[in-house]
Parts: structure tokens; sequence; C-alpha cells
């Protein structure tokens, strides 16, 4: 049921919500005039108070609202999920992280006018709600409420387990992890703290937030210019890596297709843009103009993807770990020549000293040269068959050698524990087995890590056998043995200690801790809205005790299967929401047309 589930949550994120997502951000930014542009100076004025009047309805101010808008978008999705990004997709999918983070600005807007204008301010206590739900229903009428009410219940029972399990799962396991914390203790003290926030409503949950996601946002994004101002010089290098990488797909295996939807999905999945769920937060700012929540929440975007994703991912890409470096050699069992005398090589292959190469002194040759001594393969037709088992550890089966190609081509045959044969490849990159797969062995002229993988988990020992092709062949080799993929948050933190050592868990840790925090206060007011929405006020204290209950529950135990149905549910809020989002948007830019003729005719005036 588990590998189901992750299944279908992977089949929505792929195509649909992608897809959607894409078409409508475009779309809209089109119909609405690159609105993203126009509007950015007056947004700063918003959030500035400029505009803030008390008089008006609502319950924060339009700060407050983006800020707790944000608790619910930055967070695991800047952290790991850029790590996550340029691991699948290579550093390319920035690029495409960066487009959709600048189109995504337009639906943004157009969500969170639309909540704002089709909000539910309650006559007697002056709370107002509002969202995808409230706008569907108002904006497309009664034969479009069964959209509306698929909607709420999913926000709300997605809330429980991206919004809490996920969230409280995290935080407790990076305390445990680099501080040994009990994760019991984790989950009782998020437990409190949440607890005091989202019993005291969107005021205190804005009020926290506004404090929080800046701080902790600022924080986030010094430690990461400290790094770029100490590498100043590498800057336009990480640019161009970037660009390059985002139209050649040349930092993994499968070409433009992944790379691009690795850095689409990763942005929709980080800002939110097209889930509807930041209009909730925003619908309940004091203001009597909608529009000019949808101006201040074209803002999260660009602050969510553009800067805080870009801080993760240039620090991630200064320090090297992408491509094949994210594989980390298992030390222990790694083959370096360091204590071979050379008697076990056969003619052509010999032990020489790094100190002696060029090669070796080139960037980024120390993370693949171990130690003084190299193997060098130079010349005459011969072969090696190495004396040494390559240990894999059990149920991983990737191992990985570097080499600098400098011409010439090998053939590797590759041998299981029981001296069978499992399958030839040659530095083309071509395998010839199904139970083998290969990547970063096509590069010439530079220090490169080959990885292979063995897709079979009863192989726990390898054997490489290298076959020169042709006469011309000089090659040298270094590091074999088992390797480790780092992905997600281990990418971002052992990023960070590359430039601080010891560094990046604290910082890390910490972040995570504070970004989880927050978003699970501005989760819960969406679930709570959605419950308001489906059932009535009576029920919101119960779905918030039951929210906060959670979290203890998450922090200690791992619920991949409620996590993955969550996923699902969240991508599947894309299409009612998109559904409403196309029908309404003309009436947004009628909205936007009448407001800025205000503005400019000096109609709409400041209030400080």
């Amino acid at each position: 049921m588990e590998q189901f589930i992750g299944y279908i949550t992977g089949l929505i994120w792929h195509w649909p919500v992608t897809l959607l997502c894409l078409f409508g951000c475009i779309f809209f930014t089109i119909g609405l005039k690159f609105i993203q542009i126009k509007c950015f100076p007056h947004a700063l004025q918003l959030i500035s108070g400029k505009y803030d009047n008390p008089k008006e309805k609502g319950q924060i101010t339009h700060f407050q609202a983006l800020s707790a808008a944000l608790s619910a978008t930055i967070g695991l999705g800047n952290i790991a999920g850029v790590a996550i990004a340029i691991a699948v997709g290579g550093p390319g999918s920035i690029f495409w992280m960066w487009i959709i983070g600048f189109f995504g600005m337009a639906t943004k807007y157009i969500e969170c006018s639309l909540g704002t204008h089709y909000r539910e301010i309650d006559k007697k206590t002056g709370d107002a709600r509002g969202g995808p739900m409230y706008y569907i229903t108002k904006g497309l009428g009664a034969k479009f409420k069964p959209l509306a009410t698929f909607y709420a219940i999913a926000i709300s029972l997605s809330a429980f387990g991206a919004g809490c399990l996920f969230q409280a799962n995290q935080a407790a396991s990076a305390l445990n992890l680099y501080y040994d914390v009990p994760t019991l203790i984790t989950g009782i003290a998020l437990f409190v703290l949440c607890f005091i926030v989202i019993i005291g409503g969107i005021k205190r949950i804005g009020n926290v937030a506004s404090k929080i996601v800046p701080l902790m946002c600022l924080i986030y994004i010094s430690c990461a210019l400290l790094i770029c101002l100490l590498n100043f010089n590498q800057i336009p290098y990480v640019i161009s890596i970037i660009i390059k990488d985002a139209f050649t797909g040349f930092a993994i295996a499968g070409g433009f297709v992944p790379v691009f939807f690795a850095g689409v999905r990763r942005a929709i999945f980080s800002n939110e843009a097209g889930l509807g769920s930041a209009a909730i937060a925003h619908a309940a700012v004091k203001t009597d103009y909608p529009i000019r929540e949808g101006i201040v929440a074209s803002l999260g975007p660009f602050i969510d993807t553009i800067v805080v994703c870009t801080a993760t991912a240039i620090v991630i890409i200064l320090s090297g770990n992408y491509g094949s470096n994210i594989y980390n050699p298992v030390n222990q069992s790694l083959v370096s020549f360091e204590n071979s005398n050379g008697s076990e090589f056969r003619q052509n292959w010999s032990l020489i000293e790094t100190a002696s190469l060029s090669e070796t002194k080139r960037m980024g040759s120390d993370r693949f040269v171990d130690g003084k001594t190299i193997l060098e393969y130079k010349n005459r037709n011969n072969f090696l068959q190495p004396k040494t088992f390559f240990n894999v550890p059990a149920g991983s089966g990737t191992i990985g050698f570097s080499y600098y190609k400098h011409s010439g081509d090998f053939q590797i045959n590759v041998f299981s524990q029981d001296r069978e044969l499992l399958g030839v490849i040659d530095s083309k990159g071509t395998v010839s087995s199904p139970v083998l797969a290969v990547d970063f062995i096509t590069r010439k002229d530079q220090w490169e890590r080959a990885i292979i993988t063995v897709k079979n988990s009863d192989v726990t020992a390898l054997t490489l056998q290298f076959n020169p092709l042709n006469d011309d062949v000089h090659w040298y080799i270094d590091s074999i043995g088992p390797v480790t993929k780092l992905n997600g948050i281990a990418l971002t933190t052992y990023s960070f200690d590359h430039f601080f050592k010891g560094f990046g868990s604290i910082f890390i840790t910490f972040s995570v801790l504070f970004f989880a925090f927050s978003t699970m206060i501005t989760w819960s007011y969406y679930g709570e809205t959605a419950i308001h929405y489906l059932i009535g006020s009576k029920f919101t204290y119960y779905y918030k005790l039951i929210f906060v209950c959670l979290i203890i529950l998450g922090a200690t135990q791992t619920l991949d299967l409620i996590i993955n149905i969550s996923d699902a549910l969240i991508g599947l809020l894309v299409i009612p929401n998109m559904i409403a989002l196309i029908l309404l948007h003309k009436k947004v830019i009628a909205w936007t047309q009448d407001y800025f003729k205000k503005l400019h005719a000096g109609k709409i005036k400041a209030y400080k």
C-alpha cells in the first residue's frame, strides 16, 4: 500500500500538477501584462505599512499576512528541496526554479486577490476567512460547490500530514541526529510552542510569523551571502554553470527533460503558487482593496524561490557538491593505492606521485584524489585485473572510482562476489546489462568520479576489470570503492560545512527547527479555515487540538503512508484551484485596471 500510494503521489506531482501550474503562471502573466514587474514597487510600499488603515476590515496587516503565508512556504523546501533538485536535475534545475518563481508571482497575485475579494467576514467577531473554497463557491456559483468541498477536505487532511507530521518528524530527526536530543523531547517542546500560538488564532499566528520568518530569512540569507562574499570571484562561474546546465542537462543522465522537471516541481512545491493555500492566510488581511493583497502576495514566490532558494543553491554549487560530487566515498572501504608497492599490477600500470602532475592541481581534484599516490595506465595494449574486491554496502549497490582521461577508452568488466560477469561498461557510457547503470564516465581532460549502480541487492561485493580498447590509452585512476549519495538536508548541511567546518550541522539543524515550527502554525490555520467552511466554527477548536497532538506522534514516528497520502492530496489541490483561477481571472484583470487607474489618479492615498 505504501509503495502504491508513493507511486500515485509521484504520478500526480509529475505531469498534472507541473503542467497545470506551468501553463497557469505563464497564462496569467501574459493576461495581466507582467503584473509582477508593474506592481513590485507598490508591493514594497504596502508591506512597509504605508497604506495600513486599522479601520479597514480584517485581522492582520499586509506584512503579517505575507509573513504568515511565507511561514508556510519557506522551510524544508528551501533547505532540502533545492538540494533534491540539484541532486536529481543538476545545477540547471535552479534556472527553471527561477523561471517558475518569476511567473508564479502572477498566479499568487490572482489567488490572493480572489481570496480577499470573496472572503467571508463574521458580523459578530469581525473575523475574515477566505481561500479557494470561498472564491470557488461565491465566484463560480453553487454548481461548483462540490469542487470547493473537495478542496476543503483535501487541504484539511493534508495539513495533518505535510503541515504537521512531516515537519515535526524532520525537526526531531535533525536534533536527534546531530545532538542526540530524544525525539519525544523535541515533540513535546514543539507541542507546547505550537499550542500557545495555534490556539490563539490567526492574529497570534500573524504576530509570531512576522517576527520569526523575517529573522530566519535574514539569518539564513546572511550566512549564504557571507559565503558568496568570501568566494566572490567564483560567483560568475556558478551562474554560468546554472545557465549552461539548464539547457544541456550535462550534470545528470537523461538530458534536458529531467533537469526542467526537477526545477519546475521543486519550485512549485516550495512556493505553492497554484495550490491556493496562501490565499487562506492573505484573506485575513485588513484592507478594503482586495487587489492590494494580490500585490503583496506576489512577493511570496520572489522571496521564497528567487531569494531564499537561490541562497541555498549558490552555497551548494560553490562547495562543488553537485554532479558526481554528491556521491561521497565510504572511506573505510576505499581503495586508494596509498599502501601499495605496485607489484600486483601488470605491465603499463604504474603508481605515481600526484605532486608531479598538473592535472591534480586543477579545481576540485582534491575531491577525487585520496592521498599522494594514484594509478596510471599509459600507452601499450594490456589489461589490469586488480586483486582487490570492492565491498558494496548491503542494499546500496553503488560504487565509484575517480579518473582522469587523457586519451583512449576502456572496457570495464563487472563481476559479482561469485565471479559471475554482471555486465560490461565502456568509457563512452554504454552498458551491456540491465543489472548495471553508469553515470559520469564520459568526461575528458578533467577529474571526475564514475558511478556504477548494481540493481541487484544480492550482490555484496564487486571486482572491476579494466581492458583498454585501443593502443593510445592514457588514464589516471584512484579512490575505488562504495559511495553514498548525499541528498536533501544532508547535502545542504555538507555544503555549509565545506566552508565552515562543523557549522553546517548547527546552522541547518536550527534552521529546520524554526522553519518547521513556522510551517506548522500556518498550516494549522489552513486546515482550521477549511473545517470552518465545511462544518462551522464550533469544530475548529477540536481540529486545532488534534493538530497539535499529532506533533508528538510525528516527532516520534515515521508515518510514510500518511505523509504520502497528504502529498497526493496537496497535489490534487491544484486541479480545483486552477480551474477557478482560469474561469475568474478576467475579473481580476478588471479589478487590477480599476485599482491602478485610481492609484495613479491620486484617488487612493497612503494612510501614513
